[in-house]
């Protein structure tokens, strides 16, 4: 007896177990939409896994080809002078050969440099590399032989070296460096002709003449794209701080670089783009296993006879949910399986078109155990999905009920809001592996599984609204409503998956036109107009302005003391050209014409002396009673720049003439200032005293200068120059007593202070206005006045409006009149503000020209280029590709929805399509009714993937902002639905969709009549 009960527990186990696994062996057929879906999902996420991580492998290797040559190495230093076996090189090459073997990059090259060295009359600096051929151009002679103590042949290089003999070395050629890790190593020896080049390093180190000279001992290992790989970054890093480790533990003189700050940015922003192909991953999932809850109603029917069967012959509940489990699970395991085989066929493919290594690939994706667990996942998934399809029930609780999917609803729900919550939405989380990260990635999944939810609940009395609002006259259209309210189950299903459908394909084709919309929008803030001229330090505002329209610019780096030395970027800009610029409405709450008002007023210029073109020197009448002092004059030139002609030490105690010769570039100019310093020797003294290690005393000069009227020696003889000294100020205020043509002014100088004489400027005695960044004018108070310095140029400024954003402008900022900016800056300090940049509008050709016209080097930048580098960057291209593929693949599989759904209707409708037909109604109209009920589910779908697409949209951009090179988005991300493509992509679905009805339904009815089905009687 006991025996019989111990095996009547297995035998209840197994029975229904066998008995799901017999139904899925009797139909088959039945069974392949579901396992299709199934596949398919797994073979997407094995696919989305591989791509991202050959996606991120791209985006390093795109990093390194991009970075400047001579950074393109792993780099060893050794300095110092060979006194013993262990610093002789043969021993360091083998100690760093052996430590930088792990790297994984190339074999380095060696190369030396010895120190500036008299070899007979002649100073060199003598180099050697294993190589020469490699990294010089030869321009004339031939490349040196392998150097030997009695005969060492070089290569003279730059510009003024010679070839001519030098004690010890023979001269064989002449040539320039390449650029390149190598030439960069003897870059900073090419000044001044004296560098020449060995062919080997072991030998060159050995000569006798430079056997004690401080030599640097270099090997340069290259680092090339694919050396380092995206999985191996992090080991690469490991790897570097063990060879340095091992290497400083041989010697204090070894030094180890690379270019680490790089490949981390590249690491980081090629995690995003993994991610964010992950995130389309996921979609493809939620789409894909809605499908096999859409293909699991179709089970229904069958499912529910095959329980009523097993109750009938004695089964418990949990057996026949045992059978259901079991009959699920033959048809997703084997699906799940094959699916992700063909995601490693896929993965394959995708290797061998990317050059990726195949095996790495597979072991780190497809392969890995994070593969399995997500194996495992999908699986679990495609179970519980369609056991759901075929056999969940609703839960009364009081007078309704709730079903698992409105739990798992409220579940999404609360995740989406937890995420908002405690998420951050930049780059830096998307980068983490944190759980923030991982939860802000599957916002659109959370999101799409909730409103999917609330869809399904919001059908039924919809379509019974729907039904009662129809036209009397109008009875197929009520009959179609009326029998999709009363039997709601199939539709229901239906609607919902072609709404999550349609708004995924609605969010990822909305998301890829807000991601294309930014990358216009980050090339235009970057370059506000279409070209972006800068010269270093050089005026070219005025001249591009003259030439080609321009808006000259000035940019200076500052600081506000008052708020703990915060920095600040000063921008100076015609008042009258900022509604040029582009703009977007969120950078401010008010206009670019409101802007520019309460920032401009009429032009203001700089007032001083003016000297005539033809002016040859500069004579100046001055008596100094006290100590003694330099004077100077501060001359602003024609072309913008500013000059300082010294006009001496003029004696003490009695009159004299201060006098100096005018420069070219003075000539035509302006005298804007007279400082007044230490004299040379005393600078030099109160210098050397501030550099020792106790507290200077401070060293001061005082005295009375008195000035009289300037005057300029020219061709024709003697001018006078015009000058009222009563409107020139001094440095703290008024300058002293004064007349027309006389001043007269006491002086205190200081290391501290400084003194300067000179007229007063517009600018003088109110701050200028400025558009302040909010988060400045915040930290600035009520009243909104700043002390801001460039240097030790001090201006004030009042905040007359705040900015979010101001293009080519990131941190805090203020924006002011360029000519009160440029006027204030260079009254404190002359030279402090040029418009050494200009913004240019004109068409692709013009770049060109702003290049080759400039009177100095200048650097161009263009809008156009700008945004085209950022759509070729391959996480953008591979970001745009997935969302685009994503929406057509939405759009399809809602089409397959769309068409199993008419098909369930054919055949578990036939009892009420019998009914119809014994009443009356002939094929023509059922086959109307048929395509009525399809379009009322499309049209209800259609309307719910709106707004779950629009849901998705506004939630997903505002809380994944980062631009689609995976970089924090600057300007942030403003939704752009990209309407012309979005209504086009929906009127080709509901093309389709309507002609997918139209074929179903077209050869229904037309050979046998309606038959009443089993369940019907």
């Amino acid at each position: 007896m006991l025996h019989e009960n111990a095996l009547a527990w297995p035998r209840r186990l197994l029975l229904p177990i066998a008995l799901g696994l017999r139904r899925v062996a009797a139909r088959p057929t039945a069974f392949v939409l579901a396992g299709t879906g199934i596949a398919l999902a797994a073979c997407a996420l094995a696919a989305v896994s591989a791509a991202s991580l050959i996606v991120q492998d791209r985006a390093v290797a795109r990093a390194i080809a991009k970075l400047p040559p001579a950074e393109q190495a792993v780099r060893v230093t050794w300095v110092g002078v060979s006194t013993g076996p262990d610093d002789r090189w043969a021993a360091l090459d083998r100690q760093v050969r052996a430590a930088t073997a792990q790297l994984g990059t190339q074999p380095p090259t060696a190369v030396m440099l010895y120190r500036e060295t008299r070899l007979g009359k002649t100073l060199v600096r003598l180099g050697a590399v294993d190589g020469v051929a490699r990294i010089v151009d030869l321009r004339s002679g031939r490349a040196p032989q392998p150097c030997r103590p009695a005969r060492c042949e070089v290569v003279a290089i730059g510009p003024g070296s010679s070839v001519s003999a030098v004690p010890g070395l023979v001269g064989r050629g002449r040539g320039s460096l390449l650029a390149g890790p190598a030439g960069d190593f003897f870059a900073g020896a090419v000044p001044g002709g004296r560098l020449r080049l060995a062919e080997g390093v072991e030998a060159t180190s050995r000569l006798p003449e430079l056997g004690f000279s401080l030599r640097t001992y270099g090997w340069l290992a290259p680092i090339r794209p694919g050396d380092v790989r995206a999985w191996e970054l992090g080991d690469f890093q490991d790897r570097l701080v063990r060879a340095r480790t091992i290497l400083l533990a041989r010697s204090s003189r070894f030094d180890l670089t690379e270019p680490t700050a790089a490949l981390v940015d590249a690491g980081t922003k090629s995690r995003i783009a993994g991610r964010r192909l992950l995130l389309v991953g996921g979609e493809a999932v939620v789409m894909l296993l809605a499908f096999v809850l859409l293909a699991g109603s179709r089970l229904r029917t069958g499912a529910r006879a095959t329980a009523r069967r097993l109750e009938w012959f004695g089964a418990g509940r949990w057996q026949i949910r045992l059978s259901a489990l079991a009959e699920a699970a033959v048809v997703v395991v084997p699906a799940t399986l094959l699916g992700w085989l063909l995601g490693v066929a896929a993965t394959l493919v995708l290797a061998e078109v990317t050059d990726t290594p195949a095996g790495a690939l597979l072991g780190r994706s497809v392969a890995s155990p994070r593969a399995a667990a997500l194996l495992l996942a999908v699986a679990g998934a495609g179970i519980l999905v369609l056991y759901l399809g075929a056999r969940a029930q609703t839960i009364p609780i009081g007078a309704r009920t709730i079903s698992v999917a409105d739990v798992a609803g409220a579940g999404a729900l609360t995740a989406v809001l937890v995420a908002y919550a405690a998420g951050a939405d930049d780059a830096r989380s998307l980068a983490s592996s944190d759980g923030t990260g991982v939860v802000l990635m599957l916002l659109p999944a959370l999101i799409a599984l909730a409103a999917a939810v609330a869809l399904a609940r919001l059908l039924v009395p919809a379509l019974r609204l729907v039904e009662r609002l129809a036209p009397h006259r109008s009875l197929s259209s009520r009959l179609a409503l009326l029998s999709l309210a009363r039997a709601p189950g199939a539709a229901i299903m239906a609607v919902v998956f072609i709404g999550v459908s349609v708004g995924l394909a609605v969010f990822t084709s909305a998301y890829r036109s807000t991601l294309l919309r930014n990358e216009a929008d980050q090339a235009s803030f970057e370059t506000p107009l279409d070209f972006d001229v800068r010269a270093q330090g050089t005026p070219i505002g005025d001249a591009y302005a003259a030439r080609f329209g321009a808006v000259p610019i000035v940019r200076r780096a500052g600081e506000a003391p008052s708020l703990q030395r915060r920095g600040v970027t000063l921008l100076g800009l015609s008042a009258g050209a900022l509604p040029r610029l582009r703009w977007r409405d969120d950078f401010a709450a008010l206009s670019r014409e409101e802007l520019a008002s309460r920032i401009g007023g009429p032009p203001v210029s700089m007032r001083g002396i003016a000297l005539p073109a033809d002016a040859r020197a500069l004579e100046l009448p001055v008596t100094v009673r006290g100590d003694p002092i330099k004077l100077s004059a501060n001359i602003r030139t024609k072309q913008g720049s500013f000059v300082v002609v010294d006009l001496g030490e003029p004696p003490t105690g009695r009159p004299a003439l201060a006098r100096a010769r005018l420069p070219d570039a003075a000539r035509g100019g302006l005298i804007v200032g007279l400082p007044v310093e230490f004299t040379s020797a005393e600078a030099f003294t109160a210098a050397h005293r501030a550099t020792g290690t106790a507290p200077p005393l401070d060293v001061f000069r005082a005295g009375v200068l008195s000035l009289g009227a300037p005057r300029v020696t020219r061709p024709s003889g003697v001018s006078r120059l015009a000058v009222d000294y009563r409107d020139w100020v001094g440095s703290e205020g008024p300058a002293g007593s004064a007349s027309a043509n006389e001043l007269r002014v006491r002086y205190l100088l200081t290391q501290q202070q400084l003194f300067r004489l000179r007229p007063r400027q517009p600018t003088d005695g109110s701050p200028i206005p400025v558009v302040a960044s909010r988060s400045l004018a915040r930290a600035a108070g009520a009243n909104g006045v700043l002390r801001l310095y460039v240097g030790t140029a001090s201006v004030n400024v009042r905040i007359a409006a705040t900015a979010r954003l101001f293009p080519s402008l990131s941190g805090d900022f203020v924006v002011a009149d360029r000519s009160r900016l440029e006027t204030a800056l260079n009254a404190a300090v002359p030279g402090s503000a040029l418009a050494d940049e200009a913004w240019v509008e004109g068409g692709q050709g013009l770049g060109a020209r702003l290049a080759d016209t400039a009177p100095v080097p200048v650097r161009v930048s263009s809008r156009r280029a700008r945004e085209a580098e950022l759509r070729d960057d391959p996480l953008a291209r591979g970001s745009l590709l997935v969302l685009a593929a994503a929406a057509a693949a939405a759009l399809a599989l809602s089409l397959v929805g769309l068409a199993l759904t008419i098909s369930v209707d054919l055949r578990d409708e036939a009892g009420e399509l019998f009914d119809l037909e014994t009443q009356g109604l002939g094929p023509a109209g059922l086959r109307r009714h048929l395509r009525l009920r399809a379009l009322a589910v499309l049209l209800a779908g259609l309307v719910g993937g709106l707004a779950i697409g629009g849901a998705l949209t506004l939630a997903v951009v505002e809380a994944l902002a980062v631009s689609a090179n995976s970089t924090d988005p600057v300007p942030p991300l403003v939704l752009e639905p990209g309407w012309v493509a979005l209504l086009l992509l929906l009127g080709i679905f509901v093309a389709l969709a309507l002609a997918v009805g139209g074929l179903q339904t077209r050869a229904a009815f037309r050979d046998r009549t309606a038959v009443r089905s089993p369940e019907a009687t």
